[in-house]
């Protein structure tokens, strides 16, 4: 139950938060849905704990309400639930599009900079600098997890790419799961340059250390 459902539906409903998604504590969801005339499961995206509860033979109301894309808001809830509608107010203004971009002074820039004037392809990673595929600079053509940039590379080059390629990816990302790529690209006599981004802190999630 996330807890938006507390915020939506306040005093108009029971509420079971499980703390531990396995083992799902079978006694207590029982016992639970015992005391309710209904019983909504509440989770976002696969129906984990609603194919659960019905193979403990319990009727409960899940997905066929809800939905599995995206995020559940307070208003989606207390709808589907109550069948009540939150009042919302419009504003008659045009508010600007911001689209994400690398921060201001953010040193990255001018290595994306150079590798565009280089018309270099950039395999990319996930982190802050994964904005350098935004526009103005544009200068990421593949980005599907952490650590995969250098084993993208190094599958291109494999593949039989001629032109200019770069890995760039983190130093967090690096020590995170990029490290093994670099290690399988050189067992293999893989020639591949990579960029590692010296941070110094994990900075996409808030300054977290990283070795």
């Amino acid at each position: 139950m996330p807890i938006s459902a507390k915020e939506a539906l306040g005093d108009k409903a029971s509420y079971l938060k499980i703390g531990c998604l396995y083992p799902l504590p079978e006694k207590i969801i029982r016992d639970f849905a015992a005391e309710c005339e209904k019983v909504y499961v509440i989770e976002e995206l696969d129906s984990y704990i609603e194919d659960h509860c019905r193979k403990l033979g319990i009727n409960v109301i899940g997905k066929e309400q809800f939905t599995l894309l995206g995020e559940y808001s307070q208003s989606m809830i207390k709808k589907v639930i109550l069948g009540e509608e939150n009042a919302y107010l419009k504003a008659d203004i045009n508010v600007p599009a911001r689209p994400p971009v690398l921060c201001a002074g953010c040193p990255h820039r001018g290595l994306f900079y150079a590798l565009k004037k280089l018309k270099v392809n950039v395999s990319g990673d996930i982190g802050c600098y994964t904005l350098g595929s935004m526009a103005p600079l544009g200068m990421m053509d593949t980005c599907i997890c952490m650590g995969a940039s250098v084993g993208n590379a190094a599958g291109m080059k494999k593949a039989g790419y001629k032109g200019r390629l770069c890995a760039i990816l983190g130093d967090s990302t690096f020590f995170h799961s990029g490290i093994t790529g670099i290690l399988s690209a050189h067992y293999n006599g893989t020639p591949i340059t990579t960029v590692v981004l010296d941070n110094r802190i994990t900075g996409m999630t808030g300054h977290q250390e990283n070795p």
